[in-house]
């Protein structure tokens, strides 16, 4: 079910800190895009997301992004084990998301890839 992890990385400036993170990884950035008020870049396993103070401050709080086969099917496993969803699947220029918080009060974002995603970074 779970494909992908990444450990994101908090930063103010997007494009200061990709060069250093590619040179670590050994190549550019699987993906980078917009979401809101912040911008967002997936390179090796960081998620690197960068804006202001106060935009950041509002994503903080998830772990994630867990990347899965199918969320529906993650949506009925985590709700079974007493997670709430605590919002609906919503879409991003990714794919489907949601954010489940868990019986011990985590919070995760788990995020369904659209296919040819799925086929380019993954494989």
């Amino acid at each position: 079910m779970i494909l992908k992890t990444y450990a994101r990385l908090w930063v103010p400036d997007l494009d200061a800190t990709l060069p250093l993170l590619e040179a670590i990884v050994g190549r550019p950035a699987d993906l980078r895009f917009s979401f809101e008020t912040v911008e967002l870049a997936a390179i090796g396993d960081f998620l690197v997301i960068a804006g202001p103070p106060e935009a950041l401050a509002k994503h903080r709080e998830a772990t994630g992004p867990v990347v899965v086969s199918d969320l529906a099917e993650l949506e009925a496993t985590v709700v079974a084990g007493g997670a709430e969803i605590v919002g609906p699947v919503a879409q991003s220029a990714t794919g489907s998301f949601l954010y489940a918080r868990h019986p011990d009060g985590s919070l995760v974002e788990y995020v369904q890839w659209k296919p040819e995603l799925v086929a380019r970074i993954i494989g």
